[in-house]
């Protein structure tokens, strides 16, 4: 098939192919590609599942079988290992230096050349061929290699510490979206023994209105506490669906996928703290990951500050070289067959010393100290931040422990005043705001029995995950 291209044609490849029309023409105009928006999105199955593994259909999870789905299936830790990785590797190149270097190389193919002499014409033609070898070995740099390799073997440390403080925050992450979860789906349940209460109060009042004995207010304010119930029914469907959302995404599956779990009540709570705060916060400080991440950075800073310093001194090394020129050719006339040999190969001693440059050597010094100056004040910032979440995560138990024990003793009373005003209402002689009183603080009492315990719970895992462990050690069982 043959294209006939017109000066235009020629025109517009050219304008198209300019950067100018590989973005918007303004920014008052939003930028289309130059395909459908759905060829450079994932696909919709690795979309739904984007790291490949999905939960077992029909399976309850618990939660230590959840925070296992997560370290197996949430990107977080894979892009922690990941950096971890390129932190091993980059150890490896720093190391790699202490190592000669070899290089070879080689040039060959065919030439002719056609020298004018007084005789005549001289043509010589044939195959070549240059082979190189090089070897270079540097003996001394005054300390360069080595404050290299402490600097990525620090570097790797602090990685492989994030790495675990990662497995840490998501395991803590995963616990609050799980009892997130089983709060709301608590509140389910107790919205339901609501209506169910707000049912048999509007029956209540509408007997006592049939028999004469009530009124049509007390009736009509029943049945709006009872549609009041239902709304509280529904909203609080909503709010699970929510927090099955939040824990889906924690764990790593699409909200799609119908993960099943645990309920709250299967959940033990903790009796008391068993040490105390000075204790924790020791543990803390002892035990915390990303403490000692931050602090292999800081030593990390300081190999560089060594290696700033080396820069100041003399590189010294050995060179080796071995090649040569290797010829095989015709000349003539009269044509002869010739071959040309010649090998080259040498030892060398070289020193390198940049003795001025600027004064970049010194600057870069000075950046060196002040990045070792701001990675001890960054570590220091982290163990204040360690003293004041460990302090708090202490606090909030304890707070927690008394307001689940009073919140206990709220929902029983509260469901003894609510028993004995509808016994009454339902016996002729109880008033019956004091019924509609009773069973909204009944209501409420079962709200803040099932809001104390989600916290209690979510309090002693963030205690454990200031503490830096990966068991509650700190809380009695």
């Amino acid at each position: 098939m043959h294209v006939h291209w017109t000066p235009l044609a020629f025109v517009l490849l050219i304008a198209a192919c300019q950067p100018a029309a590989r973005v918007a023409p303004s920014s008052a105009t939003p930028w289309r590609p130059p395909e459908p928006l759905a060829n450079y999105l994932p696909a919709r199955a690795q979309a739904r599942t984007p790291t490949g593994v999905a939960p077992e259909p029909g399976r309850v999870y618990a939660l230590v079988d959840l925070i296992d789905l997560a370290e197996r299936t949430n990107p977080e830790t894979q892009r922690a290992w990941e950096r971890a990785r390129a932190a091993a590797a980059r150890l490896g190149i720093a190391e790699g230096a202490y190592l000669p270097v070899l290089a070879v190389a080689a040039t060959g193919g065919w030439a002719q050349k056609v020298n004018p002499t007084p005789d005549g014409t001289e043509i010589i033609h044939g195959t070549f061929i240059t082979p190189r070898a090089d070897l270079s070995w540097r003996l001394l740099d005054f300390g360069r290699r080595s404050a290299d390799v402490e600097r990525r073997n620090q570097e790797l440390l602090a990685g492989n510490f994030d790495f675990t403080r990662t497995h840490q925050d998501l395991a803590f992450t995963v616990e609050r979206s799980f009892y997130a979860y089983g709060a709301a789906r608590a509140r389910v349940s107790a919205a339901e023994a609501t209506l169910a209460a707000a049912t048999a109060l509007r029956e209540a009042a509408d007997a006592r209105l049939g028999s004469g004995l009530g009124t049509k207010p007390d009736a009509l304010l029943a049945r709006q506490e009872e549609v009041r119930a239902a709304y509280e029914l529904q909203a609080a469907h909503g709010q699970v669906e929510d927090t099955y959302a939040t824990l889906a995404t924690t764990v790593g599956v699409s909200p799609a996928t119908r993960l099943d779990a645990a309920d709250l009540g299967a959940q033990q709570l903790p009796a008391g703290l068993q040490d105390s705060v000075e204790a924790v916060i020791e543990q803390a400080l002892s035990g915390r990951p990303d403490l000692a991440a931050r602090l292999a950075a800081l030593r990390a800073r300081e190999a560089e500050e060594r290696r700033a310093r080396a820069d100041f001194w003399p590189v010294v090394g050995v060179l080796g070289q071995a090649g040569g020129v290797f010829d095989d050719y015709r000349a003539g006339p009269p044509f002869a067959s010739h071959t040309d040999n010649e090998p080259i190969y040498g030892a060398f001693l070289g020193v390198e010393w940049t003795l001025f440059e600027g004064w970049q050597r010194e600057n870069a010094l000075r950046e060196a100290k002040a990045n070792t100056a701001t990675a001890r004040a960054e570590l220091a910032t982290l163990e204040l931040s360690v003293l004041r979440e460990v302090w708090k995560a202490y606090a909030d138990v304890k707070t927690a422990l008394r307001k689940h024990d009073f919140a206990t003793a709220l929902l029983q009373a509260s469901q003894d005043a609510y028993d004995a005003s509808l016994a009454t209402y339902r016996a002729g002689v109880g008033d019956f705001l004091d019924l509609l009183a009773a069973e909204r603080e009944l209501a409420r009492a079962r709200y803040t029995q099932i809001e104390s315990r989600a916290e209690v719970l979510t309090a002693s895992a963030a205690l454990t995950h200031a503490t830096g462990s990966t068991a509650g050690w700190s809380l009695a069982p």
